[in-house]
């Protein structure tokens, strides 16, 4: 009897309660972007607003450089296993990689952090006996919604002029979708220009009003002052004198009126450019992780700052080339081996982030502990300083 309870507890254990598909009843199918900025300061633009960041200068330049983090790194594709069908498999994946150009695909997908989600279309193609992908197009993320099923499962729908709610189903092995932050069960992601919305509008708005003020105060206010008998031809003749002010070298006044030019007090200026500043750094912090690669502030350099930041920043380099690697290997490498070699071990592709030793260091490194009384092997020397066998001379 208490194996029959037990089994019973075990399967209301294995029942899925809090289903996906009993939180959009009333959006029918179609799951919401639960975006807040988007539905409340995108003003009906959806990703666009996102895409707009970028116009600022420091959003890009921060954007290009966690994206040139991640290419910048040589990729890599590992065999299943050892066996000669492994290394077959692991060599047509970097055959056809190569051939669409990764580094260009991967810049695309990168898109994902600003927007949140990316999706590429697989165009196949068949070449001297092999089913090959001749290129992945990023299409516009703006063009897709995610539905969810009666069984909960979520799948990717394009929308179309003649479904331009719910979208049209899409055939398998053909379309890619990369999120790299997914939150809860959001098929979405949390969009990185959601924390740079407010930091790029108040900065936007602060360089706003330092411009008004430039042009305010940029130059002193001309005062003119005349005389209490001055007829109205005398005021005319003044007011032009003025305006000549701006535009020539040299004016004439009649005897008797005086010209003063009225400096304004100019503190404002300083708590315009820190403002920038500031929000100029929080961009940095929400893209990179860190600030001492980008701003400096005027407060000088340090080192240990400056290597513990770009520390962080390959972290999070290597935490997008990990994200999308792991995406490409469950969709577009499995996709390979299953349309050309069924039943093949899967190769993986991934980013090398090792950083390699300095060979003088090491060098010098091995010197010390040889002198110490440590022996190293032949094979030691070959594999830790790439060297070959006839590179030994035999005595």
């Amino acid at each position: 009897m208490a194996k029959v309870e037990q089994k019973t507890a075990m399967q209301a254990l294995t029942v899925e309660i809090a289903h996906l598909r009993d939180e959009v009843p009333m959006f029918g199918c179609v799951l919401p972007n639960p975006d807040k900025v988007l539905s409340a300061r995108g003003g009906g633009k959806g990703l666009e607003t996102y895409e707009n960041l970028e116009a600022d200068a420091h959003v890009r330049a921060v954007i290009n450089k966690r994206k040139r983090a991640v290419i910048s790194r040589e990729w890599v594709v590992n065999p299943g296993d050892d066996t000669p069908l492994g290394k077959e498999a692991a060599g047509m994946v970097r055959r056809h990689l190569a051939a669409i150009g990764l580094d260009r695909m991967t810049v695309g997908f990168l898109d994902a952090i600003m927007k949140g989600y990316a999706v590429g279309e697989v165009m196949w193609a068949v070449e001297n006996g092999e089913i090959k992908p001749a290129a992945v197009r990023l299409r516009d993320p703006k063009r897709f919604v995610f539905t969810v099923d009666k069984d909960g499962a979520v799948e990717l729908r394009l929308l179309t002029q003649q479904s331009p709610s719910t979208g049209i189903e899409l055939p398998e092995e053909k379309f890619i979708v990369f999120t790299p932050e997914k939150r809860s069960e959001n098929p979405y992601g949390f969009a990185l220009g959601n924390s740079l919305f407010w930091p790029v509008f108040f900065k936007r708005e602060g360089i706003t009003f330092w411009l008004t003020f430039c042009d305010k105060y940029g130059n002193p206010t001309c005062v003119g002052t005349y005389p209490t008998s001055a007829s109205r031809e005398d005021k005319t003749c003044l007011r032009e004198a003025l305006q000549a002010i701006a535009n020539d070298s040299g004016i004439v006044v009649p005897q008797g009126m005086e010209i003063k030019l009225l400096e304004a007090a100019r503190s404002g200026i300083d708590s315009y450019e820190k403002l920038v500043r500031y929000m100029d750094e929080q961009i940095s912090e929400v893209v990179l992780g860190e600030t001492g690669t980008t701003n400096q502030s005027g407060t000088g350099g340090s080192n240990a700052r400056d290597r513990v930041g770009n520390e962080v920043r390959l972290e999070t380099a290597k935490a997008d080339a990990d994200a999308l690697c792991e995406v490409l290997n469950n969709t577009l490498v499995k996709w390979i081996i299953d349309q050309n070699m069924p039943g093949a071990p899967l190769p993986k592709v991934w980013r090398d982030f090792e950083d390699k030793e300095d060979q003088v260091e090491k060098a010098g490194r091995d010197v010390k502990l040889t002198q110490v009384g440590v022996k190293f092997t032949k094979s030691y020397y070959m594999r830790e300083y790439n060297l070959q066998e006839d590179d030994f001379e035999l005595t």
